[in-house]
């Protein structure tokens, strides 16, 4: 038996589910069945009463479960302490982040702390949003700038930064003479999305039925600037994500009329992980901005 078989079954037994906990752990169901049915084998216990609709668990999983949970957090701990002691000894810095999130930040942001920082080795990572919560989960990363919300049982979240959602669309279009645009009015209208993956899009759906539709997604990507050109060539209406006072040539940037929709980005670190220099000095400076 190993930690992955452990991390299986711990995952089985939150989700009550082969097909959901492969999902969120990234393998196949079959990879997830097989792992089960090894830990079945070598402790000679059913762990669960599988049907053709729904699987549970038995008096022997709900008493491996507190074991299980314990070797694990252990076994991250010790992996996180050898980690720290690999980057304090390198002065190594890996932060992640979402690519809506670069197009929040200041440009300066990363090149002023490298410069005020120069014994700290920045390494960059980039993630779609909810990949990126599993790297900190999983400390891939030591640092995540993360779409909100995160699994707080799992993640601290040490800082958080709102900006409110804006539209981007050509200036030739009817809505963009309007000092402010309602969800209500893109009922009808074609609009560029950020992608399934990205946490606003369920966002985006859930404002939408709000106002009795769903949202009509033509094209998704998370490049803000092919979003830019794409709204140039009014080819939909896009989300705009960065400073509300930035001029773009052919396109224009108009607030949401309701004024309770935001975009909410996180300074986030793994809860086991801990807080070396590198990583205070970040989240300062990310306090700061």
């Amino acid at each position: 038996m190993d930690i992955k078989q452990l991390e299986h079954f711990i995952e089985t037994m939150r989700t009550r589910s082969f097909t959901q906990a492969a999902a969120s752990m990234f393998i196949t169901q079959q990879g997830i069945s097989k792992s089960i049915r090894r830990m079945e084998e070598e402790l000679n216990v059913p762990l669960f009463s599988r049907s053709s609709t729904a699987i549970v668990p038995t008096k022997y999983a709900e008493n491996l479960l507190p074991y299980a949970l314990d070797i694990v957090t252990s076994y991250k701990n010790g992996l996180a302490v050898i980690d720290d002691l690999r980057s304090q000894s390198k002065r190594e810095l890996r932060i992640a982040v979402s690519p809506g999130v670069m197009n929040m930040l200041s440009s300066g942001l990363f090149t002023n702390f490298i410069t005020q920082n120069p014994s700290i080795d920045v390494v960059l990572h980039e993630y779609p949003d909810n990949v990126l919560d599993k790297a900190l989960e999983n400390n891939l990363v030591d640092v995540g700038l993360c779409i909100m919300p995160v699994n707080e049982e799992k993640l601290t979240v040490h800082h958080i930064r709102r900006e409110p959602t804006r539209y981007i669309l050509c200036d030739k279009h009817p809505l963009a003479s309007r000092e402010k645009i309602s969800i209500a009015d893109l009922k009808d209208e074609l609009l560029i999305g950020f992608g399934s993956a990205n946490k606003g899009h369920s966002v985006l759906e859930e404002q939408c039925a709000r106002y009795g539709f769903k949202p009509k997604i033509g094209i998704q990507t998370q490049d803000m600037h092919m979003i830019e050109e794409l709204c140039r060539k009014n080819m939909g209406i896009g989300f705009y994500v960065g400073p509300g006072d930035t001029q773009i040539p052919g396109v224009k940037i108009i607030p949401d009329a309701g004024g309770d929709w935001f975009y909410s980005m996180g300074v986030v670190t793994n809860k086991g992980h801990p807080l070396t220099e590198p990583i205070k000095k970040f989240i300062s400076a990310m306090k700061d901005w």
